[in-house]
């Protein structure tokens, strides 16, 4: 199986892709314990809230995890699947390095002070 992939890229922009596809990719990801760079581009998708969450779910078990890349511009995505995000976040001790886009969401006050709490424990980050 792919229990020791370290890398992975998946391109999902300007598909059909919704929240139980993203439930179900976020379920997938979490079983990767070596991985230790992802990029994930979601933007232009039907991705809401609930899909988000699965994702955002998903971090806490990628402990080996270093580079992360996020796109979610021009999704549904708000202010709880954000928060969700921000607690997955937390959990990536070694993280080095992050991008994330949310251009064109429903996320709020809430949700970015949400990703900024996660924020704040990358103690490891670098860029």
């Amino acid at each position: 199986h792919l229990k020791a992939l370290q890398q992975i890229t998946m391109n999902f922009e300007d598909t059909k892709i919704g929240d139980p596809g993203a439930a179900a990719i976020g379920n997938g990801l979490q079983h990767l314990k070596a991985l230790q760079q992802i990029t994930m581009i979601f933007s232009g998708t039907k991705i809401g809230d609930g899909g988000a969450a699965a994702i955002g779910s998903s971090l806490q078990h990628l402990k080996a995890l270093l580079q992360i890349t996020m796109d979610f511009r021009d999704t549904q995505v708000g202010d709880d699947g954000a928060a969700a995000i921000g607690s997955g976040l937390e959990h990536l001790k070694a993280l080095q390095q992050i991008t994330m886009n949310f251009e064109d969401t429903k996320i709020g006050d809430p949700g970015a002070a949400a990703i900024g709490n996660g924020l704040q424990h990358l103690k490891a980050l670098q860029q």
